[in-house]
């Protein structure tokens, strides 16, 4: 309902003029703090209509309409703002919240309320301490935020590499994404029916090579400036990616007790914004590589890839010595 209200309110600034470059900032503010509620609650809910049997398989099919979106949505967007403009596609997304609302309060489902005089910053004190003393979920979250700061950092740099050191517009950087979202949703899509099996081996193999696939997106856009091979690259680090994504959200929701789910899942989805933290250190670190080495746009090429090297080390440490996932995953 708010993002649903926020947009309405953005189209209408937009429409009349009144709309200037730090209204856009509140509102991307106001957006991140409610997904910051509304995904873990949507992460909960589902699992409420379904069987246990039925989880790995839900959670492909939920992982399926945000990968598709991605890829589909900008295009759609694309279409509509060229040949309608801005507003009506606007007033489009609107519809769609309105349309989500509607069958959302058709869904009949037994949610379990909890005692309305707990202390919320004890609920998050008791699953921190839950985390903290089953090793599956410290192991899976823990792994999550180190690749979102070491791995996923490559999405938040994609303009510069784009631009900077591929030498193309900034249309490259939406195709490059695209790639990402095009790679993701293949595996969506191949286990929609009956999830990933063997989770372990999803968790480590889709970590080990997304940490390839990112040395070699750095390594190739510096030294062959290919963008053909850099799309590449990027197609099998969304691919990738998107295995762990699957083995890992699915162990969690298979594992974790109903009066956890929130909690743990609203931790979880702590690792998209680790991801941004992850942006910083690379342009702070490839800025310092710049000035040492008296090279430019070398710098965050070289961070990227390093990111990419440690994750890599992870992987390989993940399946090896962590007992956790063999027993539990």
């Amino acid at each position: 309902m708010l993002t649903f209200i926020g947009v309405g309110i953005f189209a209408f600034m937009y429409q009349t003029n009144f709309m200037e470059y730090w209204h856009v900032y509140i509102f991307a503010a106001i957006g991140g703090a409610v997904g910051a509620f509304e995904l873990p609650a949507r992460m909960s809910y589902y699992p409420l209509l379904i069987t246990k049997d039925a989880m790995p398989s839900a959670v492909a099919m939920n992982s399926l309409t945000w990968q598709g979106t991605r890829v589909i949505a900008p295009a759609i967007a694309g279409i509509l703002i060229a040949f309608f403009g801005a507003t009506p596609t606007l007033l489009v997304c609107c519809f769609g919240f309105l349309l989500m609302i509607v069958f959302l309060n058709m869904i009949k489902v037994d949610i379990p309320f909890k005692n309305k005089e707990g202390n919320p910053f004890q609920d998050i004190i008791n699953g921190l301490k839950f985390i903290y003393k089953n090793k599956l979920f410290l192991t899976l979250i823990g792994f999550s935020f180190f690749l979102g700061f070491f791995g996923w950092i490559y999405m938040f740099m994609m303009p510069y590499m784009a631009v900077q050191v591929l030498n193309v517009s900034s249309s490259g950087t939406g195709v490059l994404l695209t790639a990402a979202g095009c790679g993701a949703v293949i595996p969506t899509v191949v286990f929609a029916k009956s999830g990933i099996k063997n989770r372990r081996m999803g968790i480590s193999i889709g970590s080990f090579f997304a940490g390839f696939a990112i040395i070699g997106f750095a390594f190739s856009s510096y030294q062959f400036q290919s963008f053909s091979l850099a799309m590449f690259f990027v197609f099998i680090i969304g691919l990738s990616s998107s295995i762990y994504m699957l083995s890992a959200i699915s162990s969690i929701q298979l594992n974790v007790p109903n009066e956890f789910r929130g909690r743990i899942m609203g931790i979880y989805t702590l690792t998209y914004s680790i991801v941004s933290l992850g942006g910083l250190y690379s342009g702070l670190m490839g800025g310092f590589i710049d000035r040492l080495l008296g090279i430019e746009h070398i710098g965050v090429p070289i961070s990227i890839g390093l990111g990419g090297f440690v994750v890599v080390l992870g992987s390989i440490f993940l399946y090896l010595y962590n007992k956790s996932l063999k027993v539990e995953a």
